[in-house]
């Protein structure tokens, strides 16, 4: 773990796909160390905490995970193997075989989080649902969650779960 308390990450790759995974990780407090030839102009460079050009299984050090994200298939491959042989969880992007864990597609309202995984099968259909999703929740989500925690301290769990339930929309007063 690195001195600050978050998590440390070794990102490998520098394109799209892992500037998203970048955004992603340092949005969940990820310490992100960076190995990329090169950044494209999406990658948002400030996230990175240290960024290292060519890739070398020394970089595992201390990581808590890693995410292999280039457009090479056997560097990602090899990523997975060093890690799997260090018992360093890996996401190796596009590739089921080679991950330890999956990143969901995420709807993201203020302190709401909701994550839809299939766990690799089609991250098209998770990105699918995910916008299904998100299209069915209601409008002022953020709202509801500020009064949930308001409310979470002034009662019992049972009546707090009742009163949350009823903070939803369509919600009948005598469902419970």
């Amino acid at each position: 773990m690195a001195a600050s308390g978050k998590k440390r990450c070794l990102l490998v790759g520098g394109g799209k796909v892992a500037a998203r995974k970048a955004e992603i990780l340092a949005s969940f407090g990820a310490e992100l160390i960076v190995c990329a030839r090169e950044l494209s102009p999406e990658f948002p460079r400030s996230l990175a905490v240290r960024i290292y050009g060519e890739y070398s299984p020394d970089l595992l050090e201390g990581m808590a995970f890693a995410v292999a994200a280039t457009s090479d298939r056997a560097l990602n491959a090899k990523v997975s193997g060093d890690c799997r042989a260090r018992k360093i969880p890996v996401n190796s992007v596009d590739d089921r075989e080679n991950c330890d864990f999956f990143f969901p597609a995420l709807i993201r309202c203020g302190e709401v989080t909701i994550g839809i995984s299939t766990g690799g099968v089609s991250p098209a259909l998770a990105a699918a649902l995910k916008d299904w999703i998100a299209d069915s929740l209601p409008e002022n989500l953020e709202e509801i969650a500020a009064q949930a925690k308001r409310m979470r301290a002034t009662m019992s769990a049972a009546d707090y779960t009742v009163a949350v339930r009823h903070l939803l929309p369509g919600r009948d007063e005598h469902a419970d």
